[in-house]
């Protein structure tokens, strides 16, 4: 499994893996046409995140194969700046293999070596353990649990605010 650079990976591709996490699980809070109704959205996007001091979009790759995503986003107030919003998806197929975890290490070590990062919030549904598992594994902690925090089909889930201290890896 090889960890790239999001921003130097082919927009189309990346989209396509993106439109494909998405539509393969329901533990988003947002719908993908919320967040990337398009390709010129998703294209808007990635440039305000490349162009954000902190971020980090990286990709997880087996042979031609892309795998899976994380997202560094800092927070754009001065004050908060220090810290960012992690998202995170893995294709199904992916799952259990160690790829959530590869794209965590490799986005903690990029936070240390820049230092603008310092803290790494998320926000996962409760309900979602093998996500909380990894997290929890990869050294965040449970700040938060939000009650009926997402509803989906007029289901309820709560959802659990979790941060980690990137030098705590």
């Amino acid at each position: 499994m090889l960890i790239v650079n999001g921003f130097d990976e082919p927009l189309a591709d990346t989209y396509d893996l993106i439109c494909s996490i998405y539509h393969s699980s329901d533990d988003f809070a947002a719908s993908l046409a919320e967040v990337f109704p398009d390709l010129p959205a998703f294209t808007r996007y990635r440039e305000e995140l490349r162009n954000r001091p902190g971020s980090v979009f990286l990709l997880a790759k087996q042979e031609a194969n892309l795998a899976g995503y994380l997202m560094l986003k800092p927070r754009p107030i001065e004050r908060l700046s220090h810290g960012a919003d992690l998202n995170m998806g893995i294709l199904s197929s992916y799952r259990g293999l160690g790829v959530g975890q590869r794209l965590l290490e490799r986005a903690c070590a990029i936070a240390i070596d820049e230092g603008h990062l310092e803290i790494l919030y998320l926000m996962v549904r409760a309900d979602n353990l093998g996500a909380l598992r990894l997290y929890e594994k990869t050294g965040f902690i449970q700040q938060a649990r939000l009650n009926h925090d997402t509803k989906i089909d007029g289901r309820y889930f709560d959802g659990i605010l979790m941060s980690k201290d990137v030098k705590q890896f």
